[in-house]
């Protein structure tokens, strides 16, 4: 059941955002309650069976993710709009919290492995939504570009919506055929959905996504083990070709978007500008490094360029909450779960790409942002190495051997 309505939560998630850009946000303010009531019930349902005292998750602790949280409602007093503050706070902290002891009770009953299998499967196929509207959208296949188009142009989702999740449907298509045998449908299924999806990723000109399918198909050249070196090249060689075919269409997003790239190396792009100036703003008052300006407070740092945010998942930790903080975001959505991504589980699975980049270009720290379920999941499990789930099944033998010899040991009267 906590898996079930994990996926669910994402699931609406990614509905509506698609609900919103077609009814041109009307239907905004209902699906916040519909998302709401989801996520009230599945608390409900998790905490009546968590037993965060057995075998608990080895980093981050649950003490660590206590104090993390508590840091991060504490360092919204500093903000000047408190109550923006506090309410934005608790759209991350409650479904961060719920999302960590959903993920504590699953590997009390499944390994890493499985989990990481079991999610691939479940957000390939949440994210193949996306693709499915584009169809249903009547677009057609005539366009090179649909960078920055929306509602009105007859979407369901703008273009950067469209780039991330074909990232993702289309890196976790590798690793659900690789992982999990799936059968003779759901492949055709794959390789349908995943002629769709490159070309929506091309025309929809987000660079980030580009970014993490570049990277993931670099994984799948060194690292991956599951796949004979001649068909890497086979399966590298076409995206590759599709790619330099759209880069010589007219007007393609390609071209455009390199473009914009060479502008803004010229003139500066947004993210940039805004980090530079919150940089600025906190060595004139240096106490903010200790601070921070109020998790997600805007007033006083960013202005004049446009944002209404930082735009970057971990900037917003950083400038919202102080170094402390900070480092402790890091240490277990970057580091612990690069470096045993990198030791052991990177032959066998590509999906950490587009949660490394996509939120390093865009702010995913609340519940109802696009990768906000997906990129929290997939970093805790990769917290976990696989030498923790023998100890956790050892531990599990030998609690059931005493067990056994307790009952065995009462004789009957």
């Amino acid at each position: 059941m906590d898996f079930i309505l994990l996926n669910i939560n994402a699931f609406l998630v990614i509905f509506g955002y698609a609900l919103a850009v077609y009814t041109e946000l009307q239907s905004v303010g209902i699906m916040k309650i519909v998302k709401s009531f989801v996520l009230v019930l599945s608390i409900f349902s998790l905490f009546r069976n968590a037993k965060l005292g057995k075998n608990p998750i080895p980093s981050p602790t649950f003490l660590y993710m206590m104090v993390f949280s508590f840091w991060v409602l504490l360092m919204t007093f500093f903000a000047e709009n408190v109550y923006f503050a506090i309410s934005r706070s608790m759209t991350f902290l409650l479904p961060f919290l719920y999302l960590y002891v959903s993920i504590h009770n699953l590997t009390n009953k499944y390994n890493a492995f499985a989990l990481l299998k079991a999610f691939a499967r479940s957000f390939n196929i949440i994210y193949a939504m996306p693709v499915f509207l584009f169809l249903l959208s009547g677009a057609g296949f005539s366009q090179t570009t649909i960078y920055g188009q929306g509602s009105t142009e007859g979407q369901f989702l703008v273009s950067n919506q469209y780039g991330w999740s074909c990232a993702v449907f289309m890196i976790t298509s590798l690793d659900v055929w690789l992982s999990t045998k799936p059968g003779k449908t759901y492949k055709i299924f794959l390789l349908f959905t995943n002629v769709v999806a490159l070309y929506l990723v091309l025309i929809s000109g987000n660079r980030a996504s580009w970014l993490a399918i570049a990277l993931a198909m670099v994984i799948f050249a060194l690292r991956l083990k599951t796949i004979r070196t001649d068909f890497k090249i086979l399966l590298a060689i076409l995206p590759i070709a599709g790619i330099i075919w759209f880069y010589n269409l007219p007007d393609s997003s390609l071209q455009t978007r390199l473009n914009d790239t060479e502008t803004q190396l010229e003139t500066g792009e947004a993210r940039f500008n805004t980090a530079k100036l919150a940089i600025s703003e906190f060595n004139e008052d240096k106490y903010l490094w200790v601070t921070g300006a109020g998790m997600f407070n805007y007033e006083r740092i960013i202005h004049g360029e446009g944002l209404g945010d930082y735009h970057n998942s971990y900037l917003e930790v950083l400038f919202g909450g102080g170094i402390a903080l900070f480092l402790m975001f890091i240490n277990f959505m970057i580091i612990r779960p690069f470096y045993y991504y990198a030791k052991y589980y990177s032959k066998y699975f590509l999906l950490i790409t587009p949660f490394a980049i996509i939120p390093f270009f865009e702010s995913n720290l609340t519940g109802g942002q696009f990768l906000f379920y997906p990129w929290f999941i997939f970093m805790l499990l990769f917290n976990i190495p696989p030498y923790y789930d023998q100890k956790r099944l050892k531990a599990n033998q030998e609690m059931l051997t005493k067990k056994k010899i307790v009952i065995g040991s009462i004789k009957p009267l």
